[in-house]
């Protein structure tokens, strides 16, 4: 006669167990990507002053009390005599006390320039669009807003990821003038549209001019 047991093979992890572990592997997944995203507070020196940029979330590497971090491109340096220069690098962003530079080695040789050594410097994106970066004292300005958007304050980033801009400066939609990013500066041109002020009376300068757009 067989003898019966209550004895029970274990055959892998119970199944209430499972949306436990999902959860969790969710959860830590998107932990991580909030401290990829996360971009600490920086200074950068434009002709208006030093100004601080406040923290952002981006999609982009980071460093605490650093600058923000700049992509690596084949960048066309146009130099004052319009000699031009073609080199994969990268643009080396300074604060406070020193401008921005881009460097490349030929035979051997580094060499070093800063905006106010240039014309212009660009890129060619994937989809062979020229994205441009004009000098601006101690940065080039990158244009992130087109005119195919229509907006009426357009901002500049300080670096070529235009899809993850650094943004330092703004000018109005017919205006000729570049500013940097500052609350004084801004304020004037968000006169009439309380909800803009409102955003910008809290600091927050990027939605203020967002809600000014719309």
């Amino acid at each position: 006669m067989g003898i019966k047991t209550n004895r029970q093979t274990y055959t892998g992890t119970p199944k209430y167990m499972l949306p436990i572990l999902c959860f969790g592997l969710v959860m830590l997944g998107n932990l991580s990507q909030v401290f990829a995203q996360f971009r600490a507070p920086y200074t950068i020196r434009t002709p208006g002053g030093n100004i601080t940029i406040p923290g952002s979330y981006a999609p982009i590497l980071y460093s605490f009390d650093r600058e923000p971090i700049s992509s690596r491109y084949k960048f066309y340096i146009v130099l004052k005599n319009d000699s031009t220069v073609v080199s994969k690098t990268k643009i080396k962003l300074r604060t406070a006390t020193k401008p921005s530079e881009i460097s490349w080695r030929e035979k051997g040789k580094k060499y070093t320039v800063t905006p106010d050594q240039t014309k212009e410097i660009y890129r060619i994106d994937y989809w062979n669009k020229k994205i441009k970066g004009i000098p601006q004292d101690s940065c080039w300005l990158f244009l992130v807003d087109t005119v195919s958007y229509e907006r009426r304050i357009r901002r500049y980033s300080m670096t070529a990821d235009i899809n993850q801009p650094a943004i330092s400066h703004f000018k109005m939609e017919k205006a000729n003038e570049i500013l940097p990013m500052k609350k004084e500066t801004l304020e004037p041109y968000v006169e009439g549209n309380e909800k803009a002020k409102k955003l910008l009376s809290k600091n927050q300068l990027l939605k203020a001019i967002e809600e000014f757009n719309r």
